[in-house]
């Protein structure tokens, strides 16, 4: 039984055929994204340590990032030199404060910045189940990170300016490439 107000993923939820295969080989090779995503999250609280305050009660609460093009979620959990970041099957049962699902280009633009969390989710480009307070407060400590993709990836310093501009530009790519919704 689960608590009231959180969020299991739906199974099924955006499921396609091939999925399956696609879903098997990412959780084969979930281990250096884990290692890369949860060492990216734990420098983050180092060099950044205030933002993880805004979080706030929501500090050790999961969260479920769940990229509707892959068959494959994201739980993160902040709590900031401890935080872990975790690949699980887009259909996880484990409870989580909120569930963030969308094309994984507008996922990845509002972790940086780049894209308007309020227009994504008014404009219905994004979904959001759960605590709205959790997935406020997770905003709020985004936005005062100020965090480039690259310095969110953990990318080593010299590279970051040149990688941040290859992702802008590849981001800006895959949004166009999108066929309108509607």
């Amino acid at each position: 039984m689960r608590a009231k107000g959180i969020p299991r993923a739906r199974p099924g939820a955006g499921a396609r055929a091939g999925d399956g295969f696609l879903a098997g080989a990412m959780m084969v090779a979930r281990p250096p994204v884990e290692l890369a995503l949860t060492a990216a999250l734990r420098r983050a609280a180092r060099v950044r340590p205030e933002v993880f305050d805004r979080l706030g009660r929501f500090r050790d609460a999961a969260f479920l990032i769940a990229p509707s093009d892959l068959p494959v979620a994201f739980r993160l959990t902040p709590r900031a030199a401890g935080g872990r970041v975790t690949v699980v099957r887009r259909g996880d049962p484990e409870p989580c404060a909120a569930r963030i699902s969308g094309p994984l280009v507008e996922l990845l633009g509002l972790f940086d910045g780049s894209l308007d969390a309020d227009a994504a989710f008014f404009g219905r480009r994004i979904d959001v189940d759960g605590d709205t307070g959790a997935v406020v407060a997770l905003h709020n400590a985004l936005e005062a990170a100020d965090m480039s993709l690259a310095e969110l990836l953990g990318l080593p310093r010299f590279g970051r300016r040149l990688a941040d501009l290859g992702l802008d530009a590849m981001l800006r790519a895959a949004r166009r490439a999108r066929p309108a919704e509607g």
